[in-house]
């Protein structure tokens, strides 16, 4: 909107309500209060506009202050009416969404070796004195049994012992002081419970506190812990699924397999980064165009649509990753690495979970937009403004003043 504009509609708010205080003087037998202005009856926008900075000159109209002209309920309406439009992406918005999807793409292509360095970093740990107090604690629970058919350096998905989806079956194990398993064999699968020499355990807190301890000191070794969930694969009656748990764990080699380190932590580190950085980027510019670091609704959308770009390039790099890995292994010669379940490790679950909850997020603001009422249409706007104007009682007015009386007398002259 220029400026002309907003000085005329301030102007004439301000003029209106001189004449609605001139009215109420009027009617109440009071001397009116209000400066008189007089101007021409009839005029065309220029004149009006230089008519207009005339008075507000003389009166000393400084400021612009449309919401003053506004009800209460025009304003809420008029909060409400932009709340119902999204707003459009800037060059800035686009070259964010890319410098981050560079940042998850860098992330994502070095997965291996930034895993790797911090499989190397946690090493020195294992020996510390606080993860071998942990250790210590935790020694000869049934949940470590590695009788036959339980053992392997991929023994910890073949029960709900080291399972962070499943703490409740661990703790009733440490409590009976008895392991609880799944032996598969050709005919099927056969229940094995195992009692021993272990732990004696005698409330649910100590258990918990022995659970904890263990599972913090298997956490930090090259094999970490599967991924929640995984040993119910395991349990399954599809080979495909227990073949698929069993391998995507155990790796190519040891350290290599789909865990907790780099499945969540290490990919989740890269959706945290995003957060930031997106976050605060919305929250900057905001800061630059309003003064205040707050999100109004239209602002809190577009940082939702910002995020579900960015969390979207990165899950579409990292599953690009996975379908590469695989491509370049089968085209060597080498299928078995090309179809091995570990390359699974590439994908950021992570990212493709909040990119989820991301998309539903958005759906839902456009959906929760599009129930606000539209604003009235020209036409309506038109009609109603022009009804009042249709009174035979106003055209008695305008045919009096235009042909019964000199333009020195108009009887709107006296008004402000």
């Amino acid at each position: 909107m220029s400026e002309d504009i907003e000085r005329n509609l301030d102007t004439q708010s301000r003029r209106l309500d001189d004449i609605e205080d001139l009215i109420r003087a009027t009617l109440d037998d009071q001397e009116p209060a209000v400066q008189r202005t007089r101007g021409s009856h009839r005029q065309t926008y220029d004149e009006l506009t230089t008519f207009n900075d005339h008075v507000r000159t003389q009166r000393e109209w400084t400021e612009i202050d449309l919401d003053s002209a506004l009800t209460e309920q025009q304003r809420q309406a008029w909060e409400l009416w932009q709340h119902k439009h999204r707003l459009t992406w800037s060059a800035s918005d686009l070259v964010t969404v890319g410098a981050v999807g560079v940042i998850g793409m860098l992330c994502t292509w070095f997965d291996a070796s930034i895993d790797r360095t911090i499989r190397d970093r946690l090493k020195p740990l294992v020996s510390s004195d606080i993860v071998s107090g942990w250790e210590k604690a935790g020694k000869r629970l049934p949940i470590d049994y590695m009788g036959p058919g339980f053992g392997g350096r991929a023994h910890r998905i073949k029960s709900a012992g080291h399972d962070l989806a499943r703490p409740i079956e661990a703790i009733r194990q440490i409590m009976a002081g008895e392991f609880r398993g799944h032996l598969w064999q050709a005919g099927g699968a056969t229940p094995v419970a195992v009692g021993g020499n272990f732990r004696q355990v005698d409330t649910w807190a100590e258990a918990a506190l022995r659970l904890a301890q263990h599972l913090l000191a298997d956490v930090i070794t090259p094999m970490s812990l599967p991924i929640p969930g995984m040993s119910f694969l395991y349990e399954s009656d599809s080979k495909a699924l227990r073949d698929f748990a069993l391998h995507a764990y155990s790796g190519l080699e040891a350290g290599s397999g789909w865990s907790v380190r780099n499945g969540i932590v290490t990919p989740g580190m890269t959706v945290l980064v995003t957060e930031i950085l997106v976050r605060t980027y919305v929250h900057l510019d905001v800061y630059q165009q309003t003064g205040t670091a707050r999100l109004d609704p239209p602002h809190t959308r577009r940082r939702n649509e910002l995020l579900l770009a960015s969390h979207s390039l990165i899950s579409a790099i990292s599953l690009g990753k996975v379908a590469a890995q695989m491509t370049a292994h089968y085209y060597s010669g080498n299928y078995v690495r090309a179809v091995h379940p570990s390359h699974i490790r590439h994908a950021n679950i992570p990212a493709l979970l909040r990119t989820g909850a991301l998309a539903g997020t958005v759906v839902n603001d456009a959906y929760r937009a599009s129930k606000i009422p539209s604003a009235r249409s020209w036409n309506d706007l038109i009609s109603a403004t022009a009804q009042p104007w249709q009174l035979d009682l106003v055209n008695s007015i305008e045919n009096l003043s235009s042909t019964e009386l000199p333009a020195e007398h108009d009887p709107f002259n006296d008004l402000p």
